[in-house]
């Protein structure tokens, strides 16, 4: 949502101060004058904006009716719940890996702290690491 979209609403339920939502304990209309005229100066204050009007439920459901809505074109019901997968199969990007002296098996380490084997599966000696 766009800063403008949230200042022009917020506007909007300035100039109503007649509406019964704008004698809400919530609404306070003095930081809210101070807040638009800080956004008049070219400062983005919606983040601030949408938090004052948020916290009075009348105001927010008024705020939410005048904020444009948005189609959600990231996902759809029919994708289903939780993320789809990468296509493919991921190679890590920088690998540490630990490789045997006498022959050539080696053990990859994916994550930082990573325990590191104590040597050879195949009796060898301790692994090295190859840079």
């Amino acid at each position: 949502m766009r800063d403008e979209d949230i200042v022009a609403a917020a506007r909007d339920i300035r100039a109503e101060s007649s509406a019964p939502w704008a004698n809400e304990p919530g609404f306070d209309a003095a930081a809210l004058d101070a807040l638009l005229r800080r956004a008049s100066s070219g400062e983005r204050v919606g983040d601030e904006i949408l938090a004052l009007l948020a916290s009075s439920a009348a105001v927010r459901r008024e705020l939410s009716r005048r904020l444009p809505q948005e189609e959600d074109t990231d996902r759809s019901a029919a994708d289903g719940p939780g993320y789809s997968g990468l296509p493919g199969f991921g190679e890590p990007s920088a690998e540490i890996v630990y490789r045997c002296s006498a022959c050539e098996y080696e053990y990859p380490l994916f994550e930082v702290g990573e325990p590191v084997p104590e040597g050879c599966p195949d009796g060898h000696g301790p692994l090295t690491p190859v840079a």
